[in-house]
């Protein structure tokens, strides 16, 4: 998954958010127009808007450092099966011997509320999170220095973040009137806004592709493919579809996971979609590109999957739903799962441990920093976290 949801993430609304909220909801429920099957094209028919980040520094927030005392680890016999194969369950065999646990250091935001989403390492060698539902992008740095920057007016939230080809900050944003836009911001909070065509498309994640360009997800049912001077191009799916998160893969083509099908698809870079596996009874959320050469993808059913290039599928049992996943810098893949309030690690082979979280704040976005460790969002704690692998 991008960041994030590369990755990156899912969009969560909570009952108590105000007006801010109910906009993303009406955004989040749209459906595609099944009438339009064309490509929609804008390469400056949008004039983009620009408006300096007016910085707001906020200085270092005293961290909370933790060490979770416990952790689970389960090693799994997977099942496998081709991409055509019919669901079969999946099976756990006798527990491993648990590591020592990783050490967890949390951030709180100086503003409340903050809703910290999805989460990128950015091309300045700092983090760089969405505040969904308040108009703000923040910025923390490896050592825990917090700085938020305001959205345009009219912006009620960001989404999907990723870090683009051209050393800026990319993402997917929804203003007051429930439109789209993806959004460029400089390292130093120029930001610089593209409409997207599609009315009320529901964005939801972005990434980097392999061709150069961003590629983005609507939950309207499209991909799209923004250029670093802001060209958009948006790729209708065929039938009801839900695109939630995206990722390069790793045979140069996009990978993404479609909820409302229980899918995961492929699209090259020149835009031929192909639903590439369906998983029965299932909620395909996240996606990330593994070290292993394979894509790696959560359920909130209570599984994670690896999906080689060719379509050969393994799963793994994942207790309470995980969400974001991404892969680490210790050669395996970490992911969020917010239903159990920990952080996760699963091997290439399939063996996962989780490490709780001290705080309960409904883990949304993970992602490798630049220093070597893995970072996290909490939602409703407005957090940061940082899992200490170094």
């Amino acid at each position: 998954m991008a960041a994030a949801w590369r990755t990156p993430h899912r969009l969560i609304v909570w009952g108590s958010v105000a007006a801010a909220a109910a906009v993303l909801v009406t955004a989040l429920v749209a459906w595609p127009d099944q009438d339009n099957k064309q490509q929609r094209v804008a390469s400056g028919g949008h004039a983009p808007t620009t408006q300096s980040g007016n910085v707001a520094p906020l200085g270092t927030v005293d961290p909370v450092d933790t060490t979770p005392t416990t952790s689970r680890v389960l090693a799994h016999t997977p099942t496998s099966r081709a991409s055509s194969a019919t669901t079969a369950p999946v099976r756990a065999t006798t527990p491993v011997p648990t590591p020592s646990a990783p050490h967890i250091t949390e951030f709180p935001l100086p503003h409340a509320p903050s809703y910290p989403n999805a989460i990128a390492t950015g091309p300045d060698g700092n983090l760089w999170f969405a505040e969904s539902f308040t108009g703000k992008v923040g910025r923390i740095t490896p050592s825990g220095a917090v700085t938020e920057f305001p959205q345009p007016n009219g912006a009620a939230g960001a989404n999907g973040m990723a870090a683009g080809p051209d050393a800026n900050l990319w993402f997917t944003e929804v203003d007051s009137a429930g439109d789209g836009k993806i959004a460029r911001m400089t390292p130093s909070g120029v930001i610089t806004e593209f409409k997207v065509p599609t009315p009320n498309p529901a964005l939801r994640d972005i990434t980097r592709g392999p061709d150069g360009n961003l590629w983005f997800t609507e939950g309207a049912g499209k991909i799209g493919r923004i250029s670093p001077a802001g060209g958009i191009i948006e790729y209708p799916i065929t039938g009801p579809s839900d695109i939630h998160t995206i990722t390069a893969g790793p045979d140069g083509n996009l990978w993404s996971t479609d909820t409302e099908m229980s899918r995961i698809g492929r699209i090259t870079t020149g835009g031929v979609f192909l639903p590439f596996y369906t998983a029965p009874n299932s909620v395909p959320v996240a996606i990330a590109k593994g070290p292993d050469g394979n894509v790696w993808f959560t359920d909130l059913q209570g599984k994670i999957g690896r999906m080689t290039p060719g379509g050969v599928v393994a799963e793994f049992p994942a207790d309470g739903g995980p969400d974001a996943i991404t892969s680490g810098p210790d050669g395996n893949l970490w992911f969020a799962n917010g239903n159990n309030n920990a952080v996760g690690r699963i091997t290439p082979a399939g063996v996962i441990a989780e490490y709780p979280v001290p705080t309960a704040g409904q883990n949304a976005s993970i992602t490798t920093g630049p220093d070597g460790n893995v970072w996290f969002t909490e939602l409703s704690a407005g957090k940061v976290g940082r899992v200490d692998l170094r």
